[in-house]
């Protein structure tokens, strides 16, 4: 197959991640992959099996599969010349989300049972099953010493203040409770720097000792979740949570909404989901991991065995599947 996907860019960021992964993925079976962007540039921060181009290249090539899930590419991708023509939804509530879904040239590829679900309901359509994925091979369970009595419950999130639908600021929050109710807690963060953007750091003073991760190396990324003793999310309107599969293959026990999660997070299982997006909700999750560190451990040991159901392996071979279905080959 000659499969092709357009980007805005090849920068790290968990929607960039997904078509990379999925490019190796389908290289290593044998077929062509082609990344195209603005600037046709490879990504810098991990190996990418795909060749990079720039979009005016892309005219001259006809594709078996031409994917995106950007809207601003979405007359691009109706124009150009490929036998199966998908957009890709990744969150909810996409711009342009009801002339995409109605467009009798496209078909719509979701990446979370959440979506999915959404789709169907709201549209009465059957998108294509692109649920997943994570790589074990960089997200991975790490030695560790036994927790001591008396050490600081260090609290991992997603750092960046400026995107509210991500929801750090309740995760902050629920920290200065516990610390306020007498609790020993430590704040981990990260993120990366977006090229000309602002120090993602700016505005963050928690009321609670800090640690901030910037632009980790991906050989590092699961030494940063085996160092902290719960990952917690707030996210909001998701599709698929990239962070919260990470720190589940990294058996880091969880606290999350729904948003994003639900093809693995089970509530009391394998993380402990909240109801709502709200710090209050989020501290009292976070006392039951304090108050039984025996139970957090198996929620996340049970996270990982979930997990392990949505690799990119198994992402590509569900794609592959529905592609050839489909008809992507006919004209060959």
């Amino acid at each position: 197959m000659r499969l092709a996907a357009i980007l805005p860019h090849t920068f790290l960021f968990g929607g960039v991640r997904r078509y990379i992964e999925l490019a190796n993925g389908f290289t290593r079976r044998g077929h062509e992959f082609i990344i195209y962007t603005p600037d046709g540039e490879p990504p810098r921060w991990c190996g990418c099996g795909a060749r990079c181009e720039r979009l005016g290249e892309l005219e001259r090539r006809r594709h078996d599969v031409l994917i995106t899930g950007s809207p601003e590419y979405l007359e691009l991708l109706r124009a150009a010349p490929a036998a199966l023509k998908v957009f890709y939804m990744q969150i909810e509530g996409v711009d342009r989300e009801q002339e995409i879904v109605r467009a009798a040239d496209l078909h719509v590829m979701a990446n979370s049972t959440g979506l999915i679900e959404r789709i169907r309901r709201r549209y009465g359509i059957e998108p294509l099953d692109g649920r997943g994925g994570v790589n074990p091979d960089i997200f991975r369970p790490l030695p560790r010493g036994e927790e001591e009595s008396g050490t600081p419950l260090r609290i991992l999130c997603y750092g960046r203040l400026s995107r509210p639908r991500k929801g750090t600021r309740f995760v902050v929050q629920a920290a200065e409770e516990l610390d306020r109710a007498g609790h020993d807690v430590e704040l981990h963060m990260f993120d990366t720097r977006i090229p000309g953007g602002d120090d993602p750091r700016i505005g963050i003073s928690p009321r609670v000792p800090m640690r901030f991760y910037l632009d980790l190396p991906q050989a590092n990324m699961a030494a940063m979740y085996r160092a902290a003793d719960v990952f917690v999310s707030a996210e909001h309107r998701a599709g698929w949570s990239n962070t919260c599969a990470e720190a589940a293959a990294c058996a880091l026990p969880l606290v999350c909404t729904a948003s994003g999660t639900r093809d693995f997070a089970v509530h009391g299982e394998s993380a402990l989901v909240v109801s709502t997006r709200a710090a209050r909700a989020i501290r009292r999750a976070l006392e039951r991991v304090i108050g039984d560190r025996g139970f957090a451990r198996r929620l996340g040991e049970e996270a990982r065995r979930r997990i392990l159901q949505f690799t990119w392996e198994r992402v590509c071979d569900r794609m592959s599947t529905d592609f050839e279905r489909l008809g992507a080959l006919r004209g060959r």
